[in-house]
């Protein structure tokens, strides 16, 4: 990881027994993918902001125990494979739309999902047989 910590991507309980090991939990491909996001836009990324105050927690890694009270026990992000963030200036249909014009930029050649018609921009690294597939929750 080139430009996040591991609190940025866990939750505080999470990082508190793990610390910067807690990157272990995501796989190889989702932290790449969230790195080149951030080095394409060139802007500030916010995944979790409770280690400042703020009040995200969960858009990184979810527990299995927060992922089936959320309702999504198989979701990416309980397998470490999902980031939901917001990138500093710029709207989450810009974002998208950005994303999915540029899929072929090396920086975003990772990305298989983004999630359609939400106020964050959500990606994962699930794959799928057409890049870059936009779904609905």
């Amino acid at each position: 990881m080139q430009y996040f910590k591991a609190y940025e991507l866990v939750d505080r309980l999470t990082y508190e027994k793990m610390g910067e090991n807690a990157l272990s939990l995501f796989t190889p491909e989702i932290l790449e993918a969230l790195d080149g996001v951030r080095e394409y836009f060139d802007e500030p990324i916010t995944v979790n902001n409770w280690f400042s105050g703020g009040k995200f927690q969960w858009r990184g890694y979810r527990t299995p125990e927060k992922a089936k009270m959320l309702g999504s026990p198989n979701s990416e992000h309980a397998k470490g494979n999902a980031f939901d963030f917001d990138i500093k200036g710029i709207s989450a249909e810009e974002a998208r739309r950005v994303i999915k014009l540029n899929q072929n930029d090396p920086l975003l050649r990772g990305i298989m999902r983004l999630e359609a018609n939400v106020s964050w921009v959500h990606i994962d690294c699930k794959p799928v047989n057409n890049r870059i597939y936009l779904f609905k929750a």
